[in-house]
């Protein structure tokens, strides 16, 4: 789909093969576009190593939350200081991040997320939601700092957002080296403060082939007022998307396509050696990590898949979501995931068009204070 070539947000990136129109004798059953629903499937789980028992249950099994957002993103569970919280999700076709409370109730938690301008015919990704074309727009990450302001990507306002205590936003950055971000994408929030960027084409309408198109996508790091580029997407080796650390910050996991490498984390901030992590399916997107260090990793587009990789980089198994298999077709994918609740043990999952969860054995790292 020229609109969305050489983008490299996975709701893009990971879109683009199975968006062009085929020819009627061509079409098959696919997540989006053209042609048949895919067949049903159910929810399930598959147990690759003896190790993922440890994490979920013989019994465990994912429950709806909330659905009908069309494409979403950008999961993070806010705590409240009263013991509990609520998830913020990214509405990627309503320029708005949705609050949904424990109780499950869907609100919106702030307008124009995403794109705070009126241009609309000049930004936002094009791409298909099952049948539907459709403008990404809205905005696909989300966290916590230390302090528990919010933090969000504008995507398409190309610009990486804090909201204050008193209800104000703060610009925290809008690029580097004299030149605009293209669509702040993932963002992980280290115990310092410093916000670390994967920005990549997704603020562009035309992606890589956008005039507007300043920076070499790659990785950046925002702290006290400074942004400094920490990587470049030819040293990645593909174009970043999903970014998290380890839960004692001597790592920084990164992805590009379907592989992850983990980078050193070195005393300034900088990032020292890598090494291949691991590679294959449900990699692509978003990802965090347990207490444990186990990774939890998202596909992107579809069908939905949650990769769990041992600390060690072994796969320990997939968590697949359901497919509904029925008109109108409707896209269960994974983009994201949260932990949450009290106990931080509960899985949360951005699957497109619904937000699913799942009960863990282990806790997660919550955004915000460390545990």
């Amino acid at each position: 789909m020229k609109y969305a070539s050489g983008s490299s947000h996975t709701l893009i990136a990971l879109f683009l093969s199975a968006t062009l129109v085929a020819p009627a004798f061509a079409q098959q059953a696919s997540m989006r576009g053209d042609g048949p629903a895919p067949a049903a499937r159910p929810f399930s789980i598959t147990r690759t190593d003896a190790g993922v028992d440890a994490l979920l249950a013989n019994d465990a099994t994912v429950e709806l939350v909330a659905s009908g957002f069309g494409l979403n993103e950008g999961t993070t569970w806010v705590r409240d200081g009263k013991g509990s919280g609520f998830l913020l999700v990214g509405g990627l076709l309503d320029n708005v991040l949705y609050k949904i409370a424990p109780d499950n109730t869907v609100s919106v938690f702030m307008e124009k997320a995403g794109y705070s301008g009126n241009d609309v015919d000049n930004v936002g990704a094009q791409t298909r939601a099952g049948r539907s074309h459709v403008l990404l727009i809205g905005p696909s990450c989300s966290g916590v700092d230390p302090q528990g302001r919010i933090v969000w990507c504008a995507d398409n306002d190309r610009k990486v957002m804090r909201l204050e205590q008193d209800g104000t936003h703060t610009v925290l950055s809008d690029g580097g080296e004299g030149m605009r971000f293209n669509g702040p994408n993932d963002i992980s929030i280290k115990s310092d403060g410093a916000v670390y960027l994967a920005d990549n084409d997704f603020g562009l309408r035309y992606a890589g082939k956008s005039p507007l198109k300043e920076l070499q996508d790659g990785i950046w790091r925002i702290k006290d007022g400074v942004t400094t580029r920490v990587l470049s997407d030819t040293q990645l080796g593909g174009i970043p998307n999903g970014i998290t650390f380890s839960p004692d910050e001597k790592y920084l996991y990164l992805s590009a396509g379907n592989k992850i490498k983990r980078y050193d984390v070195k005393a300034d901030g900088t990032l020292g050696d890598s090494q291949p992590f691991t590679e294959g399916v449900g990699i692509g997107d978003g990802m965090r990590v347990d207490t444990q260090g186990n990774l939890y990793s998202t596909g992107g587009a579809g069908p939905g898949v949650v990769r769990i990789t041992s600390s060690a980089g072994k796969l320990l198994g997939t968590i697949n979501l359901p497919i509904l298999g029925a008109e109108p077709k409707k896209q269960i994918c994974s983009t994201n995931v949260a932990f949450g609740d009290n106990d931080a043990k509960t899985l949360y999952i951005a699957g497109c068009d619904a937000v699913y969860k799942i009960r863990l054995k282990v806790k997660g790292i919550l955004q915000g204070a460390r545990n």
